[in-house]
């Protein structure tokens, strides 16, 4: 199976520590391939093995971070951002998988129940946005603290993503890193709630002309 290792993103960082022929305009462009290919991670199968994978590819790029801090000449500040960026990445990454094993282990036993015991049948309502759509909502309502569990335990974005994909019998794969890249928005934060203020407000004009 090829290695997290073997992409673009990590042949860039090599050829950082090497020194020349620094690209750092194409950098961007191997990060986002770097985070489609986490968010293309198979989540039913062996999540032990891609938990391994993730924590190897975190740990060989630590050590790459801690060789370049050394460096004493072709310190680049682009090549350490995006190091620290894709750092972060694998944290959540191995973040959420962590969480999808903690939950496995909450459905065989103990463990925060969000839905009742008898609600087991498949739901016929479907969700039309995207993920991102989904996620942006969700994070809206714990901002505002709309959402809370009856048995006073503190609520993660995970535990309410679920009930969510339960409803809508959908999967949101690599959440974390779609979290991230929602939360990262630097200009237009919030698209889909704008988009649902509009959208009340046209039905209001609607029912009352």
């Amino acid at each position: 199976m090829r290695t997290l290792t073997n992409t673009p993103l990590f042949g860039m960082f090599a050829s950082y520590m090497e020194g020349p022929g620094l690209v750092p305009e194409n950098l961007p462009a191997a990060y986002d391939d770097f985070a489609d290919l986490l968010a293309g991670l198979p989540q039913d199968g062996d999540r032990i093995r891609q938990l391994r994978r993730l924590n190897y590819a975190r740990l060989e790029l630590s050590f790459m971070r801690q060789a370049c801090s050394t460096m004493s000449e072709g310190r680049h500040i682009l090549y350490d951002v995006f190091i620290n960026k894709t750092l972060s990445l694998l944290d959540a990454e191995i973040e959420m998988m962590k969480e999808c094993l903690r939950h496995h282990a909450d459905d065989a036993g103990m463990g925060m129940e969000l839905r009742p015991q008898g609600c087991k049948r498949k739901s016929s309502l479907r969700w039309n946005g995207t993920d991102n759509d989904l996620i942006e909502l969700v994070a809206a309502l714990m901002a505002a603290g709309a959402v809370d569990c009856a048995e006073g335990k503190k609520l993660t974005i995970v535990d309410v993503i679920r009930v969510f994909e339960d409803a809508f019998n959908i999967k949101i794969n690599a959440l974390y890193t779609k979290r991230g890249k929602v939360f990262d928005r630097c200009t237009d934060s919030t698209p889909f709630i704008d988009s649902l203020r509009k959208s009340y407000i046209r039905m209001l004009d609607e029912r009352l002309a």
